[in-house]
């Protein structure tokens, strides 16, 4: 409370009439403590300097008692005590003060203002959180959660025993010690177990605090089978040879038991940004499911050359570290009839799609080709079987998959990808085995 038409609440807070205009209030450097008695020990300086012009009013006392002034003797805390209530009135603004040193902060001095607002110097004990919850989990991973302890008394708190229970949970730090008004203890509370299923603990701590001699912190958690990412190709390296826009694909598939979450990001370390970009910048994957990824390459205005960036991909799968997959565009606009054969030849699709138990690829070529490949992959970016592999005369084409592999075995239900292949184009579509 300061500065406003305040003239009904001025009593509760043992304020005079009213609140005076400071023709110093642009000095305001320092908050003193100068109540001895309440308010002892602490002096805290204004973040913003000297020449801040914040208005802010020397308080007048009345029934209260100042305990407050800045370095120009203005009055800027009084604190009121008429036996039913107690209140604190304030024309600086807490969250303008910047912290002393160890024993001189903001900390403290809202600790010695809760101690005289609820008549107490008895230790209390004060939890971060009132329970953890690891979340979701995997097997055979170590987690940690932070627990912070801090006493709000003005007595000195004793941690005389810390016990933690439940299957995986751990605490491995000291079990007793000591804190002073406004000192802190972090508390790491550690999980880590091999099986699956929902967890569930509690943490003990032990302490002199009269009203909670036994703080309980329930724990709990739920351990699954993480996401696995796979991602095809692991790198696209393209040579372009005009200046329209060309497209690319890039699968992201999540062969785990969990949804597997994704943030993508391009890192292009030269001077040239622009010509790369990415249909999703995030995306939330199933078991057993993908994502596709299309890639924009746009070389208008680039000069002949090599380009070079990363598309990065942030996950939760705990096997591995991001992903990083190199990304290289090299401009070449002296072959022309490359060019021409890259635009038009084309994987058309299969059909039927979803099917059971065979299904017809359709392509086409526009000039005779030295090598033709088409090939059959699982999510997991393996090879299942390579259907044809030979020259072809320019035209359509048809090829038939039976669903089998290598060995002319069967395979699972599921999602595949079938590639096409030649001197200048390469194409991946997906299609779906249902059984």
């Amino acid at each position: 409370m300061g500065t406003g038409d305040h003239a009904l609440l001025r009593p509760y807070f043992g304020l005079g009439e009213n609140s005076i205009p400071s023709p110093l209030y642009s000095e305001i450097q320092t908050i003193i403590a100068d109540s001895t008695e309440i308010f002892p020990g602490y002096s805290l300086n204004y973040l913003y300097g000297s020449n801040a012009d914040f208005g802010l009013d020397e308080l007048e006392a009345d029934s209260g008692t100042a305990f407050a002034q800045s370095q120009d003797d203005a009055v800027r805390g009084i604190y009121y005590n008429p036996r039913l209530y107690r209140t604190i009135a304030s024309s600086s603004f807490f969250g303008a003060m910047a912290d002393g040193s160890i024993g001189n902060t903001k900390a403290y001095v809202m600790g010695q203002y809760l101690n005289f607002l609820i008549d107490s110097t008895l230790p209390n004990i004060i939890a971060s959180e009132f329970e953890l919850d690891f979340g979701i989990t995997y097997p055979d991973y170590t987690y940690t959660h932070q627990l912070v302890i801090s006493n709000s008394g003005l007595d000195t708190l004793w941690i005389t025993d810390i016990n933690i229970a439940g299957e995986g949970f751990n605490y491995l730090g000291s079990t007793e010690f000591e804190l002073a008004n406004s000192e802190q203890q972090v508390l790491e509370i550690e999980f880590e177990i091999d099986e699956l299923g929902q967890y569930f603990g509690e943490l003990t701590i032990f302490s002199n605090d009269p009203d909670t001699p036994e703080l309980l912190i329930p724990l709990s958690t739920e351990c699954i089978l993480p996401p696995a990412i796979h991602c095809n190709p692991f790198s696209i390296d393209i040579t372009i040879t005009s200046n329209h826009i060309h497209e690319g694909i890039m699968i992201l598939s999540n062969i785990g038991e969990s949804d597997l979450n994704c943030e993508l990001a391009i890192m292009d370390s030269s001077q040239f940004a622009g010509w790369l970009e990415i249909s999703l910048d995030s995306c939330i994957i199933q078991p057993n499911d993908y994502e596709d990824i299309f890639i924009s390459f746009d070389p208008d205005g680039f000069e002949v050359g090599q380009y070079t960036a990363e598309i990065v991909i942030y996950h939760n799968d705990p096997s591995q570290d991001e992903l990083i997959i190199p990304i290289t565009m090299t401009l070449d606009y002296t072959n022309t009839e490359d060019d021409l054969i890259l635009s038009t030849n084309m994987l058309i699709g299969n059909y039927p799609n979803p099917f059971n138990p065979e299904t017809t690829i359709s392509f086409s070529i526009t000039q005779t080709s030295s090598l033709v490949t088409l090939e059959i992959f699982n999510l997991k970016g393996q090879k299942v079987k390579q259907l044809f592999s030979d020259q072809l005369p320019a035209g359509q084409h048809s090829i038939v998959w039976n669903g089998t592999d290598e060995s002319n075995k069967s395979v699972a239900s599921g999602i595949y990808f079938y590639k096409l292949k030649t001197e200048n184009y390469e194409k991946t579509k997906r299609m779906v085995l249902l059984k």
